[in-house]
């Protein structure tokens, strides 16, 4: 209850400040931090051990430094904890949340320029899974934002950087490597805008991005995909979500492919008001349509959109260009927030 009251707290302020200076200013920028950093003191000290993953991170925290498959930075991390924490495992937690919390208040910065618009969003949608469940995606997330400013501008040095920085925390940012091939043109908006459509599509004729690599005549393709079957079966026998459960016509997913055809359709005004919109929306497209294209792999499908969908937080306030009443669009990223604080609340918090 705790960290409803938080949560709900926090929001609101972000949506005043954000009513009330609109496009943050240079000086903005202590208000903006200085939320940052009450965010951050009630992060830490807001009770934990219900959360799902909670239990097993303490395990992590414990054994990391005998397990050497885990992440580096998660076997740094414990010997940290060993060393000057006499390995008291509260210490972890509040190391990922430092980095998660505030690595994305920095990218945020460079990003938005609706900063308290995005703060807002991140806190109803991210906060609780990032920086208090998934602790080492979120601190990878946080870096694959940065990244993103130099993916903008075609530099490869601090890209790659930013990248393995993610990856050493959460294997799973490999997904960032391959963006690398983005670029911000216009010129293919409308395969992007047909994309989600089509992919739905090929999902509804059991056309899946796994069912069509079945065909190509690789031995080594195939294995992979023996291989993938495989461990989503595993996954299954653990109770996890199975391909035959699996549904990616949920309102919760068809209300974010919506968002997305929103803005394809209206990225020429938007991008106006903000050079990164169209490499964002591209990012979250792509995010999207794996939901639709990995649905033998559940647990993959779920997980690599979850990951590429961070954007959004920066991505989503930006619906508010698409006309000239700024004020009344307000509504879209405050509802679709309320929408995801539901989200969090049932899912997480099982209030």
């Amino acid at each position: 209850m705790a960290i409803l009251f938080v949560l709900l707290c926090l929001f609101g302020w972000t949506i005043f400040l954000s009513f009330v200076w609109g496009e943050i200013q240079y000086k903005h920028d202590i208000v903006f931090f200085g939320t940052g950093i009450v965010l951050i003191v009630l992060s830490i000290f807001l009770d934990k051990t219900e959360l799902p993953d909670y239990e097993q991170y303490v395990v992590y925290f414990r054994i990391a430094g005998d397990k050497l498959s885990l992440e580096p930075t998660l076997v740094f991390l414990s010997y940290l904890i060993r060393i000057f924490f006499n390995n008291e495992v509260f210490w972890g937690f509040v190391l990922y949340l430092l980095f998660g919390v505030t690595v994305k208040l920095v990218a945020i910065k460079r990003l938005s320029n609706l900063c308290f618009l995005s703060l807002s969003f991140y806190i109803s949608s991210y906060w609780i899974y990032h920086e208090m469940i998934q602790i080492r995606a979120g601190v990878a997330s946080a870096f694959f934002l940065m990244s993103l400013k130099p993916l903008y501008e075609r530099k490869l040095k601090y890209f790659l950087i930013y990248a393995l920085i993610a990856i050493s925390f959460h294997y799973s940012a490999i997904l960032i490597l391959p963006l690398w091939f983005l670029n911000s043109s216009l010129k293919n908006r409308v395969f992007y805008t047909l994309l989600i459509p089509i992919c739905m599509l090929l999902y509804v004729l059991h056309l899946d991005f796994i069912t069509l690599l079945r065909y190509l005549p690789v031995p080594y393709i195939q294995n992979k995909i023996e291989t993938y079957t495989m461990i989503a079966q595993i996954g299954s026998d653990r109770g996890l979500i199975t391909a035959d459960e699996y549904n990616p016509f949920i309102t919760w997913y068809l209300l974010k492919a919506v968002i997305a055809l929103l803005m394809w359709f209206n990225i020429k005004r938007i991008s106006i008001h903000n050079q990164y919109a169209v490499l964002l929306l591209k990012i979250y497209t792509i995010g999207i349509v794996i939901l639709w294209c990995l649905p033998s792999i559940p647990v993959a499908a779920t997980r690599c959109s979850e990951f590429l969908s961070i954007v959004q937080i920066v991505l989503i306030p930006l619906v508010i260009y698409i006309a000239n009443q700024r004020r009344v669009l307000y509504v879209i990223p405050i509802l679709y927030g309320i929408a995801w604080i539901y989200w969090n609340t049932f899912s997480f918090l099982h209030i």
